[in-house]
This record gives C-alpha cells, structure tokens and sequence, in this order.
C-alpha cells in the first residue's frame, strides 16, 4: 500500500518508514504537516499516518484539510494520527478532525501493522461499497429503480464478481417460488 508520512523528528520518520517498509509499504515522507498537505495534493496516498505537533502545519489541521478536500471521494483516504499526546482529550480531537486512527507514541511495531491491516480492510470495503453502487440501478436524484439492460447487466456482473452478498440479498417473489 501506499502511504505518505508526515512527522517532524528525522529519528522518527525514518524508524517509521523503516517499518512500513519492512511491511512491504511504499513509503513517501513529509517532514511537516504543510510539506505532507502539498504531497498528498499529487499523490492522494490511500494511507496517511501523521505525527500531530510538527511546524507549518499541525496533524490536526492536515486531518481537517484533507477530510474536507476528500468529502466528495467514493473512497476516503484512511488517516492515522501517531502521536505522543495519549490522553482521552487528544485522542477524542484527532478523531473528530477527521482522523480513522490513533496511536500513542512509543508503540509497537506489531500495533501498527495490525492497526494497517484494519486500513485495508476499511479501504477495501469503501472500494467494494463504491463498486456496488455504481453497479446499482437506482437513480441517484430519486431512488427510482432503473430497469434497462444495461444497469441489470450491470448488476449481474457485480453480483457474479461476488457471490457472497446472494445471501444477503435473498430472492424475489419469483426466483422463491422456483427454489
């Protein structure tokens, strides 16, 4: 996975990047919060895993700047604050900047790549959602259901693709009365 790395203390940033990398991580670092805003501009990183107190630009407001330029993605970056800052306080305001997770500094290096594994999982399951609904054949002002060849193949070729939401789904009246 791709993630960009934002954190002040050189120490730091190179023991984290060396872990990510050692996780088979494709890793770009920042070394400030407005350093890290420019590149995810270019890159828009699936993962960022920010340090909160940096210069230029705190991890707080890079998690505000990026939900907000983010709001309209089918698929929303994961955000990771990892911070020395541990109390209930901080971690209650990282969270409501926009931040998916939070670890306190020092840590493991097991806690994070189990804390990574749930950034996949949850991107994953964003790219599945967004996938679903565009195979949907619903019209997305009204809710009225589309009924043309095009969306029920649409549909058919997403169901097909993943047969696991056939028992959510259930069966209609007809396809009941067949079974």
């Amino acid at each position: 996975m791709k993630i960009l790395l934002a954190d002040d203390s050189r120490v730091t940033r190179n023991l984290l990047r060396s872990i990510l990398e050692d996780l088979d991580h494709e890793v770009i670092t920042a070394e400030n919060g407005l350093e890290a805003w420019q590149t995810y501009e270019r890159e828009r990183t699936p993962v960022l895993i920010s340090d909160w107190e940096m210069p230029a630009m705190d991890g707080l407001e890079l998690c505000k700047r990026v939900r907000t330029a983010t709001a309209e993605r089918a698929v929303q970056p994961y955000i990771m604050l990892v911070t020395g800052l541990g109390d209930m306080k901080h971690f209650v305001a990282g969270l409501a900047a926009g931040a998916d997770d939070f670890i306190v500094k020092p840590f493991e290096p097991e806690l994070l790549r189990c804390r990574l594994r749930v950034a996949e999982r949850t991107l994953t399951m964003q790219q599945e959602l967004h996938a679903l609904a565009a195979a949907l054949p619903v019209c997305g002002t009204c809710g009225c259901l589309q009924d043309n060849p095009i969306h029920r193949q649409r549909l058919q070729d997403h169901l097909a693709a993943h047969p696991e939401l056939k028992a959510l789904l259930g069966d209609c009246p007809a396809c009941a009365a067949k079974a």
